[in-house]
Formats: structure tokens, C-alpha cells, sequence
């Protein structure tokens, strides 16, 4: 038990929450993993930040979660602030920026906003190409 052994803080007990919440998920038992999500994100953003790279990935399995959940409107706020921290820190054409923008392309799209998902899709799009025409 990681969390006797290393305390509910320690970056190995979270790893394994973390793993918890998404297996919960692929399990389709969304309400726990949801839960499971929200609290290590709190107790990531606490100790490590809000825009810690393990922080940033456990909201978004929050807004994943949200988004099984049929909880649109909200996994979309989490989305972009994934998104926004990601752009913030590394940059707008990161990988990892890249793929939060299509989340939040995707949430947008299931929301009935299709105009506003075809155009971030296509900013991702471009992103992605100038990215890989770049510097190898």
C-alpha cells in the first residue's frame, strides 16, 4: 500500500491514484474515477502546482472524466485550463499544447459548437504542420 509506505503525498502514491482513476474509467465506473481524479489533481496542485506537467495531466483526466459523464460545459473549462498552462509554459505549438487544444477542439465539437471546434481544429492543424516542416 503506496499511500502507508509513502505517505498520500509522495509522487509514487499519486502515480498510482492516478493509474487507479483511469483504469476506473476504462472500467466505465466514471463517478469514481472522477473522484479518484479530482483528488489527486487537488493534492497535485498543492504540493507540486498548478502547472506542474503531473499536476496538468491529472485535470485532464478530470475533464475526461467530466466528459463521459456527459458534463460537457465543465470538462471544457478544465480543458482549456490545461490548454492555457501548457501554452503558458511550453509554448503554443508544443506537442503537449497541441494536444490539449484538440480536447478542447473535441469537447467544443460535443457541445453542439461545431464552427469553434472546425477552427481550432484547423489552428491545430497548421500548428502540427509547421511543427514537422521545422527543424529536425
Amino acid at each position: 500500500d503506496r499511500t502507508r509506505v509513502h505517505g498520500p503525498a509522495h509522487p509514487e502514491t499519486l502515480r498510482a491514484r492516478h493509474g487507479l482513476g483511469v483504469n476506473l474509467g476504462r472500467l466505465g465506473r466514471w463517478e469514481e474515477a472522477l473522484a479518484e481524479s479530482r483528488d489527486v489533481c487537488a493534492i497535485r496542485e498543492r504540493v507540486l502546482g498548478p502547472d506542474h506537467p503531473d499536476t496538468l495531466v491529472s485535470r485532464r483526466e478530470v475533464a475526461v472524466g467530466l466528459g463521459w459523464l456527459g458534463r460537457w460545459t465543465d470538462a471544457l473549462s478544465e480543458y482549456r485550463t490545461v490548454a492555457g498552462a501548457r501554452e503558458r509554459v511550453l509554448g503554443a505549438d508544443h506537442p503537449d499544447t497541441l494536444a490539449s487544444r484538440n480536447d478542447e477542439a473535441h469537447c467544443l465539437e460535443q457541445l453542439g459548437r461545431g464552427a469553434e471546434a472546425v477552427e481550432l481544429y484547423r489552428r491545430v492543424a497548421v500548428l502540427r504542420q509547421q511543427g514537422a516542416s521545422g527543424p529536425q
